[in-house]
């Protein structure tokens, strides 16, 4: 485990943060009908990829933020408990950043950052001058990657204490896999709270370079569905924190998600691993699956989708059709 300095945690300073029965469905439904042509869907399961850490778990009533396990001793108690090998993945590979801006009162770190040839995740801590009650849920701003505006995928934001909040975002830059350097610039503005309220504003700006670790990526044409459901997965890519499957098809974006189960040849099992769809054209979807993969001999996904119908104004469940198992092969 590397040795690098970070931001020091008291583990009883960390307070959860409780989320009443309509405060989950308020923000299910915000993340789930976004006006953008974006649609993310996430469950809580066994190996945790690092997208759905980072991002609301509606299963819980609790939120907590797995920042950089060997800095933060809370981290290495979900570590203790869960086993979860990809924590050390990133603690091994972030990129120690350490710069600080302030504006308005309010001081963020940029803490670490880790690029893994398609995702970027970043960690930070924010400071205040005065004690603010409500965390915020995401934040407002500018992400950009070579000048490209990135959209991101999953805010994570808790607090510390009464005037710390500790915070991480990922956001994908790349469906192919990059093997160069990049430069990230991020700009945060406003922190937005439960009720679409602004809790913190300012001006914020940090630049950094980072380097990818490898990643392998290929074309594949793996049908899967029914008659009614026509999808196929097209592209695999495999990094070291992780592993992608894209997929297009026929679905409803607007009431038809995919879930799906996976198990691997070792029996490990990725229970409800969360999907991002996009959509692409009147009935049609593509979009990818993400999971981390926790050995290199896994040779083998076990991949189990159904399809979750649901009503277009209230999101409520109406029904599950299940659709027959696929196996996909790893480089």
């Amino acid at each position: 485990m590397n040795e690098k300095d970070f931001i020091e945690i008291d583990i009883e300073e960390i307070e959860p943060i409780e989320l009443s029965d309509w405060e989950k469905i308020n923000i299910e439904k915000s993340v789930l009908r976004s006006s953008s042509t974006k649609k993310y869907v996430f469950k809580k399961w066994k190996w945790v990829s690092i997208v759905a850490m980072l991002t609301f778990i509606f299963t819980s009533s609790s939120i907590w933020l797995p920042v950089v396990a060997n800095r933060v001793p809370i981290v290495q108690q979900l570590l203790n408990s869960n086993d979860n090998p990809q924590l050390q993945v990133f603690s091994d590979n972030a990129s120690i950043i350490n710069q600080i801006d302030e504006s308005n009162g309010t001081s963020i770190e940029l803490a670490e950052a880790f690029f893994d040839g398609t995702i970027v995740s970043v960690s930070y801590e924010m400071k205040h001058e005065q004690s603010i009650d409500e965390p915020p849920l995401f934040w407002k701003g500018d992400l950009e990657v070579n000048g490209n505006k990135l959209d991101v995928l999953s805010h994570q934001i808790v607090k510390k204490n009464e005037a710390t909040w500790i915070g991480m975002f990922t956001a994908r830059i790349s469906d192919k896999v990059m093997d160069e350097k990049v430069n990230v610039q991020w700009r945060p503005q406003d922190f937005i709270g439960m009720e679409n309220t602004t809790l913190v504003e300012g001006v914020w700006d940090f630049q950094l370079e980072l380097t990818p670790t490898r990643a392998y990526s290929r074309k594949v044409n793996i049908p899967f569905g029914n008659d009614q459901y026509q999808l196929f997965y097209n592209q695999i890519t495999e990094g070291k924190y992780i592993t992608t499957l894209y997929f297009e098809g026929t679905l409803d974006w607007e009431t038809e998600f995919l879930m799906v189960d996976i198990k691997d040849n070792l029996g490990n099992v990725y229970e409800n691993v969360g999907t991002t769809t996009i959509k692409s054209g009147s009935g049609r979807v593509n979009g990818y699956v993400e999971v981390f993969i926790p050995d290199s001999t896994i040779r083998t996904l076990i991949i189990t989708p159904t399809i979750r119908i649901v009503d277009e104004k209230t999101l409520e469940r109406k029904e599950l059709v299940p659709l027959p198992s696929i196996n996909i092969s790893l480089k």
